[in-house]
């Protein structure tokens, strides 16, 4: 008599799930910004220090208008933001690819890696959460790792805003199906479950 299939373990709940995210995504964030400082070319480097000259500057006009509100103070304000120079934004697009694109390529790698070795990210880890490969309920195959990483990577750390659109829908779309699978655990066939307990 061939025995049952195993019972799968319950699936992660939003929360737990949202909060494993933010654990996993913030450390690497912060990585990443600190390693993109550490690998810009020259240009980059004078395009960071301009975004900086330019945010310094809207500080000290906020700060003048706290002090001594007016219209005057609030229209220098507004015309800073959204008149700035062509230097500026061009600074700023050019800091932001930059930060974007070693910031995603920090989370694939760490992501990917994590989860292909044992299943669980760090967030996972830390909230006794972990990936599981749907129908067989083990730890998934590298493919699935990689292109999970991907799509949390490429939303959270690309300045795109389709990504972020797409994401943004993406991260609600478990708290409206009974099996709490996100767009990318459906087309990796995967899901978040809660780790059992010994």
């Amino acid at each position: 008599m061939a025995e049952p299939p195993p019972i799968p373990p319950p699936p992660a709940g939003f929360g737990w799930r949202s909060l494993a995210c933010l654990a996993d995504i913030i450390p690497l964030f912060i990585c990443g910004h600190a390693v993109a400082r550490l690998v810009a070319d020259a240009e980059t480097l004078t395009a960071y220090a301009r975004q900086q000259q330019w945010l310094s500057g809207f500080m000290e006009l906020y700060a003048r208008a706290l002090s001594s509100p007016g219209a005057e103070a609030n229209r220098r304000i507004i015309d800073h933001v959204l008149h700035p120079a062509a230097a500026d934004i061009e600074a700023v697009v050019t800091w932001t690819w930059h930060v974007g694109t070693v910031t995603f390529l920090i989370m694939l790698a760490a992501l990917t890696i994590q989860e292909a070795l044992t299943g669980a990210t760090l967030g996972k880890r830390i909230f006794r959460l972990r990936t599981a490969e749907i129908p067989g309920g083990g730890r998934p195959p590298f493919l699935s790792c990689l292109m999970r990483s991907a799509w949390k990577s490429a939303f959270f750390a690309l300045p795109n805003p389709l990504f972020g659109l797409l994401g943004i829908v993406n991260f609600h779309v478990p708290l409206f199906r009974k099996d709490r699978r996100a767009w990318h655990d459906l087309w990796t066939r995967t899901q978040v479950v809660e780790e059992t307990r010994p």
